[in-house]
């Protein structure tokens, strides 16, 4: 099963949840959205509707090191993620963060000491300048989801959940033209998980998505 959508509300939130069936909230990057604001959307979204949630951004921000302010905002994180019935938690990367032995190992322990929490699936997105193998071989053994974009990385062979981002194709602020969605729909269409979020994270997610929606349904 595909779930398909955007990166934070690209238009306003009743709308899209009438139009979509899954949403990746922005939001609990920044801060915590008010418990009314959560309630809300889960009151509005249809039945069936999908949720993830990205992790506060000080979780990475000095390259998975432990500190106070990721500790609170952790803290204060998880809550929503409950609300939301979040699928799964997205933890994206500093985009600067290189691939080092010391990195890789600040990665490797963060998740480890995620494990023991009952939360949902773990998703994490490795920095674009990452090589896939290398991002796979630092989360091994690890109940944690590698995402993929489709336009960089082969499909996915198998698993019970997998995940394709697509931040543009020449970073936030670029469109996909239709070949690099056709491209991007073959990509997703060949891969083996049980269950796919795809996620559009760019400027144009919106219109985007709706155009690789119709690819897919094809």
């Amino acid at each position: 099963m595909i779930h398909l959508g955007c990166s934070g509300f690209p238009v306003p939130a009743t709308r899209y949840l009438k139009e979509f069936r899954a949403v990746e909230v922005a939001d609990t990057m920044l801060g915590v959205p008010g418990p009314a604001l959560v309630r809300r959307w889960r009151r509005e979204a249809p039945d069936g509707f999908l949720f993830t949630a990205l992790a506060p951004k000080e979780m990475s921000a000095e390259g998975f090191k432990p500190t106070a302010e990721a500790h609170s905002a952790w803290e204060a994180f998880i809550p929503v993620v409950r609300d939301l019935d979040a699928r799964a938690i997205v933890v994206s990367s500093a985009p600067d963060m290189t691939a080092s032995k010391l990195h890789r190992t600040a990665v490797r322990a963060f998740f480890e000491g995620l494990a023991s929490e009952r939360i949902p699936p773990l998703v994490w997105e490795a920095p674009a300048t990452w090589e896939l193998r290398d991002a796979e071989a630092t989360v091994k053994d690890l109940a944690v989801v590698v995402a993929r974009d489709p336009l960089r990385h082969p499909p996915i062979a198998r698993g019970a959940l997998g995940c394709f981002r697509l931040p543009g194709p020449a970073g936030f602020k670029s469109r996909y033209e239709d070949p690099a969605l056709e491209a991007a729909a073959a990509t997703i269409r060949a891969s083996r998980c049980d269950e796919m979020l795809v996620v559009l994270c760019n400027v144009d997610m919106y219109a985007d998505a709706k155009r690789l929606r119709k690819m897919l349904e094809e």
